[in-house]
């Protein structure tokens, strides 16, 4: 865009707005996919997401050769907006399939979402950049591309992933699918035997409290109504067993509705922490690269980085959701944040390291962020129940309106007078505060337990 004259004066920091508005896209989004998903379902829901999601990047081919700010809607917003439909809805499939396992099971579906960029990312430089070459242009310390040959293929790139995208999306959501109705045994004891019952938990049908009066005729056998009564009673008794059984299931999920949820303070408590959380996110994923490119002039080692970060990302998930299972998600998310507040206060050191500090702290920095996207829908799991929960982790995840711009803002019009060092300890600052309020979310689970 530079080059061909459409934003010749684009930087850095200005094209975080994509990024910016897709969290922006995703946070609108994320709520109204859990409402689809009551109408039509896990699988189709998930695909019209994700294929939403591929067109913003297919179309993103056209957008690139007119305007940054029409980019910035397909890239940025109908890219986003498609991930927020999809987004939740194998979160809520997971933990339905897994209950006990909340951590675990949120940061195994969340390991791919931010594991594809070990794979893409390579794919992406391998094709854009097969040579390597180093940036040629430097503005404000910033280093561009300016190689035609490197610049002519940046809007093919869109069609590749766009088309892999779509692929992989109809494949998966092939495999999503709620888990089968659970089966419950009652036992009732008779005068000669017993008898059992396996049905299928909530369907059943409820006898009329009155039976019509049955006229007894001289020859009718007394054994026979005798045998009708006995069952009668008994399917009467497996009515009021299976009504109990699915009272007692709904008490003990601890499901809260929506509109309850958002009378609790420690839904808002949770709120503010992963709006704070959300700039190191937005900051580290948006702009690692362009900060390692002031001091390294390697696009395959930075690729790499990115590679491996994406490792980090997909594994740090997981891990962060065992420990939540383990201990809490109020001691995870502590040392998550005492973590990445420590990273960020030292990450200018890495420039005094080269290439493999750098590559150490971005990995490090990667690997603590991305638990806040499996703790987070596991708190709000443990706190609220699964039932509701694509809707209520969409309604947690509008936090990110808020974090995806403000973060985005404050990049562009700090660092021209704060630096890069500056910034490091402005997102730092976020992260301390959230730890801050961690310490006072009481937040509980169905056992009273501080989840």
């Amino acid at each position: 865009m530079r080059v061909n004259g459409t934003a010749p004066s684009l930087t850095y920091t200005e094209c975080a707005w994509i990024l910016a508005t897709a969290g922006i896209g995703q946070g609108l989004s994320v709520v109204l996919g859990g409402l689809i998903e009551k109408k039509i379902g896990p699988k189709l829901t998930t695909l019209c997401g994700g294929w939403c999601m591929s067109l913003g990047v297919l179309s993103t081919y056209f957008s690139i050769k007119q305007s940054f700010g029409l980019c910035i809607f397909t890239y940025g917003a109908v890219f986003g907006f498609g991930i927020g439909i999809a987004y939740a809805v194998p979160l809520s499939c997971s933990v339905r399939w897994f209950p006990e396992r909340k951590g675990l099971a949120n940061g195994l579906v969340l390991a791919g979402f931010g594991g594809g960029a070990f794979i893409f990312t390579q794919i992406q430089t391998a094709f854009i950049n097969p040579d390597n070459k180093k940036p040629e242009l430097e503005v404000d310390g910033d280093k561009y591309f300016a190689q035609p040959d490197i610049l002519d293929r940046v809007p093919y790139t869109f069609l590749l992933i766009g088309g892999c995208y779509a692929v992989l999306q109809l494949i998966g959501s092939l495999l999503i699918c709620n888990p089968p109705p659970k089966e419950i045994t009652i036992i009732i004891p008779s005068s000669d035997d017993t008898t059992k019952a396996s049905l299928p938990e909530e369907r059943y049908v409820k006898l009329p409290d009155q039976l019509p009066a049955l006229e007894l005729q001289p020859k009718v056998d007394p054994t026979a109504l005798d045998e009708k009564k006995s069952q009668a009673d008994e399917e009467e008794q497996i009515d009021n067993v299976i009504s109990e059984k699915s009272a007692s299931d709904d008490q003990d999920d601890h499901n809260v509705y929506p509109l309850k949820m958002l009378k609790d303070k420690n839904f808002y408590l949770l709120w503010i922490i992963f709006l704070f959380n959300g700039q190191g996110v937005t900051f580290i994923s948006s702009l690692y690269k362009a900060y390692g490119q002031t001091f390294i002039s390697d696009d395959s080692f930075l690729a790499l980085v990115g590679a491996f970060a994406a490792v980090f990302n997909a594994s740090g998930r997981i891990v962060w959701g065992v420990i939540a299972d383990k201990f809490s998600f109020r001691v995870a998310l502590l040392a998550l944040l005492g973590v990445f507040t420590s990273l960020m206060l030292t990450l200018q050191v890495s420039e005094y390291g080269g290439k493999p500090l750098f590559f150490v702290y971005i990995c490090l920095l990667f690997g603590s962020f991305s638990g806040n996207f499996s703790l987070f829908p596991t708190a709000t799991a443990k706190s609220y129940g699964p039932k509701y929960l694509s809707i209520n982790y969409g309604l947690l995840f509008t936090s990110q309106l808020v974090t995806a711009p403000l973060g985005t803002f404050l990049s562009q019009m700090l660092k021209a007078s704060i630096g890069w060092n500056g910034l490091f300890f402005l997102v730092a600052g976020f992260t301390f505060s959230s730890l801050l309020l961690t310490i006072l979310f009481s937040g509980k689970d169905k056992k009273g337990n501080t989840i």
